[in-house]
Order: C-alpha cells, then sequence, then structure tokens
C-alpha cells in the first residue's frame, strides 16, 4: 500500500501519517455515498482541527481540564463521540457536549455550529467573539458572521476554508500545516464600509 511507504511517525500521532491527511485523502471520496459518511468525515476533521490549533494557556481553567467540543446542532450521530473517544489532547480528554439556545458556550474549547443553526450562527459567534474558542460551521455566511473554519463542498468533496484573523483575534494559533490544506479567506465588507 502506497502509504506505508511513505509512512513515518509525528508526535503526538498514533497513526504512521498524520490522521488529516487521511482525512484529506478520504474526503476527496464522492460525497454521493451517504450523509452519514460526510459527518464521519467532517468528525475526523474536527478532531484534527483540534490538533492543529494552539490554545492560550488561559483557555482551562486548570492543568487537567478537559478539551470540550460544543455541538449547536449535531447532524453527526455520535460520530464525533466515537472519533474523539479515549484521545487525548496534551493530556486532556475529549468531552462532547450538545448545547441548545441559552447554554453556555464560553466553556467550550471547540463550538461546532450546523447549518440548520444558521439563523442562531451570528449569535453565537458573537457570544464567543475574541474568547479563545474555535468556531467551526457550515452556514453560508460563516465566515462573515466571524466565523473561523467553514467547511464548504467543491466537486463533491469536503473542504474547508479557514480566517486566520478571526481565529489570531481570539488568541489561537493556527499551524501552517493547517493553513496549508485551507483556502484563506476574509469576511467580505459590506458595500459603503
Amino acid at each position: 500500500m502506497m502509504l506505508a511507504r511513505t509512512s513515518r511517525r509525528f508526535p503526538g500521532l498514533r497513526a504512521p501519517v498524520p490522521v488529516i491527511f487521511l482525512a484529506i485523502l478520504i474526503a476527496q471520496a464522492s460525497l454521493a455515498q451517504t450523509p452519514q459518511v460526510e459527518y464521519q468525515i467532517k468528525a475526523t476533521f474536527l478532531f484534527n482541527f483540534a490538533k492543529y490549533v494552539e490554545w492560550p494557556n488561559q483557555a482551562f481553567p486548570h492543568p487537567d481540564s478537559p478539551f470540550m467540543i460544543c455541538l449547536a446542532g449535531d447532524p453527526f450521530e455520535g460520530a464525533v463521540e466515537q472519533t474523539v473517544a479515549g484521545e487525548r489532547l496534551d493530556g486532556r480528554p475529549f468531552i462532547v457536549k450538545h448545547i441548545v439556545l441559552g447554554d453556555n458556550v464560553r466553556e467550550c474549547h471547540m463550538l461546532y455550529i450546523a447549518a440548520s443553526e444558521a439563523r442562531r450562527s451570528g449569535e453565537m459567534i458573537g457570544a464567543v467573539r475574541n474568547l479563545p474558542i474555535l468556531t467551526v460551521g457550515e452556514p453560508e455566511d460563516f465566515i462573515n458572521t466571524g466565523g473561523m473554519i467553514r467547511f464548504t463542498e467543491n466537486a463533491h468533496r469536503i473542504r474547508f476554508q479557514i480566517n486566520p484573523d478571526a481565529a489570531e483575534r481570539a488568541s489561537l494559533k493556527v499551524s501552517s500545516r493547517l493553513l496549508r490544506l485551507a483556502d484563506i479567506v476574509r469576511p467580505r465588507r459590506a458595500s459603503g464600509q
């Protein structure tokens, strides 16, 4: 197998090839398969986004505080929980929390906003603006409302956009490896500004 010949070890990863690159390869498959497969791939991306973004120390109240992934709208059907089960990030266990309107999202480290939550997307992003919380979502206007990473589809392939300015304002450092794989975008300015 070609991957076996080119594999090498990377610190912090158990797999011979970084999982993010494997996810990219898997994502090249047609999305026409099923929505379940699409969201299993996106769950893998979420896990890898956590590995390729650096949070400031003050994002965690204690050295052993868990890494919390919050899901607003959940098309994953348990795929995120399965993906992070038993995994750790810098010694921290993962916790997946499903949030609804009115929940405190300030305890999240990653906030995923599903397309079904598009009407509340701007409100949720505004609630965590400039806090060290990685915002990931699918709504069409996600980047323009201040989101950091947006899933897109191009030629039936999962891609993602990153707004590095929003991440920087939140004191998050996005790895250059992750930036190389993304489409770098910045919010559109409203006409007249």
